[in-house]
């Protein structure tokens, strides 16, 4: 006959029933669930098993101990957990703090001056492993810093963030009264791509390190993109270079693909956006951001995407590949709404909606 596991009821079954239900700690729950089991409904120990995703074994050994120790049995720690450690984890986060600046500055990329100031509070030499893994602990990670130009005017970027709906609304006095079109507000930009080689981290295997071509090849094009980051609309042009004619070519392109709209279109401070030759469509009225500030122009998250899909670690045989992957590229944007309104819609943007 098989043997039917029996927990002896040092606590009513009402009380193991709220434990395992309100118990903060998850391997206590785990173990008042096996042991409610055993009270209210005894039999075989795989049974149990199987209803409470534990190994047999773990049943035979939690309701014996169980029987003879009462809620001891219970409250236990298991196996795992931190049980030998050089410092506490409130010593761990005091060593820390002094790097806190150096951190924000993007200045830590090795753990070695931390692995220092560790030995130097333990007094004898750990592995780098060690420190790795009190990083974790504390929540820090390896990412890559976020750029900025070091001549950016930090208190201008947010005062244009701030005020961009006022802005829009001052440029439109100067359209015609008459004109009843809808305002379209939008964010226009240009980038070079060539067939110099970007290296980037690639997903691979286990015991697999890619390799690929690299080159430098300085041959390029110039892409213009304007878009309409809360419609997710688009529009672009490659073109050979970067002036006050190409930009008068694109201009005129824009005001042709939404001349059902009046545009209201953040720009750069480049010397051909507002160059005495520069032809403005009357249905376009141009916002200058602050200088430096490429962070501020939703277009740049447009270079990165491409970049990063199409353009990373590739080497292309000749300048008509670029522009077959450009138009490629482009295209797939125009068509997807939703992913440029999820990569464009800053929050000034929001803001002036």
């Amino acid at each position: 006959m098989a043997r039917i596991t029996r927990a002896a009821l040092h606590v009513s079954v009402e009380e193991v029933k709220a434990r395992m239900i309100h118990d903060n700690n998850p391997l206590y729950r785990q173990r008042w669930i096996i042991i409610y089991q055993a009270l209210v409904d005894p039999r075989e120990a795989k049974d149990i098993a199987k209803h409470t995703g534990v190994s047999v074994s773990t049943v035979h050994k939690l309701i014996s101990t169980y029987n003879r120790q009462g809620v001891a049995a219970v409250e236990t720690k298991g196996k795992g957990g931190r049980y030998n450690a050089y410092l506490t984890i409130e010593e761990e986060r005091d060593l820390l703090r002094p790097f806190f600046e150096r951190a924000a500055r993007g200045e830590l990329t090795t753990v070695a001056q931390i692995k220092q100031a560790f030995e130097k509070r333990v007094g004898h030499e750990v592995d780098e492993t060690t420190i790795h893994r009190l990083l974790k602990r504390q929540k820090w990670r390896k990412l890559v810093p976020r750029p900025f130009h070091p001549q950016a005017d930090k208190e201008e970027q947010e005062l244009f963030e701030q005020s961009f709906a006022t802005l829009v609304e001052e440029v439109l006095q100067s359209r015609d009264p008459k004109d009843e079109r809808p305002v379209l507000k939008m964010a226009q930009d240009e980038a070079c791509f060539g067939r110099i080689c970007i290296s980037r981290r690639s997903w691979a295997p286990k015991h697999i390190r890619p390799l690929i071509p690299r080159q430098i090849a300085r041959e390029y094009i110039y892409v213009y993109a304007v878009v309409a980051p809360k419609e997710g609309k688009m529009t672009s042009l490659i073109l050979p270079c970067a002036d006050t004619s190409m930009m008068n070519l694109f201009l005129e392109h824009v005001s042709r693909t939404f001349s059902q709209y009046f545009l209201v279109i953040q720009v750069d401070q480049a010397g051909w956006h507002s160059a005495k030759d520069l032809v403005i469509p009357e249905n376009i009225r141009l916002i200058y951001q602050p200088a430096y500030s490429p962070e501020l122009n939703p277009v740049e998250h447009i270079w990165e995407e491409i970049r990063e899909k199409a353009f990373s670690n590739r080497a292309f045989v000749s300048l008509d590949a670029v522009i077959d992957t450009l138009c490629d590229q482009l295209r797939q944007l125009e068509d997807n709404s939703k992913l440029l309104h999820s990569m464009t819609y800053f929050p000034h943007f929001r803001k002036a909606s």
